[in-house]
């Protein structure tokens, strides 16, 4: 990965706002101009009503989402057992227990019809179904599925802007990371269909100053400068989206050519402007062939989400009550590949003759 946001130019626009407005943080009109660009393109992309509310990171706009669930402290919440270290440590710091799911095999994600027919005689509180590597998730089948059972579901969608829709009663966190294909630098952002629920968001964004109902807050505005970083990066992100949809579609075709049916990819539900490119190899062996020969010629792989979930050494507490037979294979047979928006053309070319036996 080579994060790339806005230069000095682009920047200096809105620094100039700032400049002139002196208003640096809590709620600023830049803030608010970021909000109302992103809700409106939500809006229009997907016909849905939708309210915003920023946050500082996305790790923080999640543990928000999992507070204003109220649950009885050490409630369980299930999970991807393959996912990103953030999707579990939001659950444990909200002082709240992560179970982990096996994915679908195809899609590489915790998906609704896969779920254990136990889920709620084993007494789970909620669930965080994961928009892996961008991949947006089905909001219309959580909904049907949080309608069915009472359980409530926030889905994690942090590098999913552009792609993830939202619903009715299952709320959407992006993160605007410098990784991520829409960037503040570092920062989040809440998506929901209920304008009250996002005030409250943004409330408790602000230590909770103004709410009555005895839930707190903590710190986690999106200052003015970070908000100027979105505003130019948004600028320019249609063009940056396409550019990486190329980037991708010719990665996938070169790679399928010199490597026919070894490897294969994550099923596209609707891939929108992707910031990585992860392959599964034929078995376990063939991938780490690749990723020694990769990394003779100085060429930087990435075992992506890897350990999973409840092997990984940073996390404590989480369960694994369910077999996860599709998260294993995943973990033993996928690998990232360098994927930013100026990677020559040549360079996958390389890459890929290099995967060819």
């Amino acid at each position: 990965m080579r994060p790339q946001l806005p230069d000095a130019e682009a920047l200096l626009p809105y620094l100039k706002k700032i400049d002139s407005s002196r208003h640096y943080t809590n709620f600023g009109p830049l803030n608010a101009e970021l909000i109302n660009r992103l809700v409106g393109f939500q809006k229009e992309r997907f016909s849905r009503p939708v309210f915003g509310v920023t946050t500082s990171n996305a790790t923080l706009a999640l543990e928000l989402l999992i507070a204003d669930l109220r649950l009885p402290r050490g409630s369980k919440i299930l999970l991807p057992a393959f996912t990103f270290v953030a999707s579990a440590s939001a659950v444990l710091r909200s002082g709240h227990v992560p179970v982990v799911a096996d994915v679908c095999p195809e899609s590489w994600m915790l998906e609704p019809a896969l779920l254990p027919d136990t889920i709620e005689s084993d007494g789970i509180a909620a669930v965080m179904p994961v928009a892996v590597f961008g991949m947006p998730q089905s909001a219309s089948a959580w909904a049907q599925w949080r309608n069915k059972t009472g359980i409530p579901v926030i889905i994690d969608a942090a590098g999913a802007f552009g792609a993830q829709p939202t619903d009715t009663e299952v709320p959407v966190a992006i993160s605007l990371h410098a990784t991520k294909s829409l960037s503040t630098g570092e920062g989040g952002l809440v998506l929901t269909e209920h304008k009250e629920h996002a005030e409250r968001l943004a409330q408790m964004t602000n230590f909770g100053i103004g709410l009555r109902d005895g839930l707190g807050g903590t710190n986690a505005k999106l200052s003015e400068y970070h908000a100027a970083v979105g505003l130019a990066d948004f600028d320019a992100w249609p063009a940056k989206s396409q550019q990486r949809m190329r980037l991708y579609g010719f990665y996938k075709d070169t790679l399928e050519h010199f490597c026919g049916d070894r490897i294969t990819f994550q099923h596209n539900v609707g891939l929108r402007s992707p910031t990585t490119m992860v392959i599964k190899f034929e078995s376990s062996a063939s991938r780490d062939e690749a990723e020694a020969k990769l990394s003779s010629a100085e060429i930087q792989t990435r075992r992506w989400y890897l350990p999973l979930i409840q092997n990984h050494p940073a996390l404590t507490g989480v369960l694994s009550p369910y077999p996860t037979p599709h998260a294993d294979d995943l973990a033993a047979r996928l690998l990232g590949l360098p994927f930013f928006n100026d990677l020559a053309e040549g360079n996958v070319t390389k890459v890929a003759t290099m995967l060819k036996h």
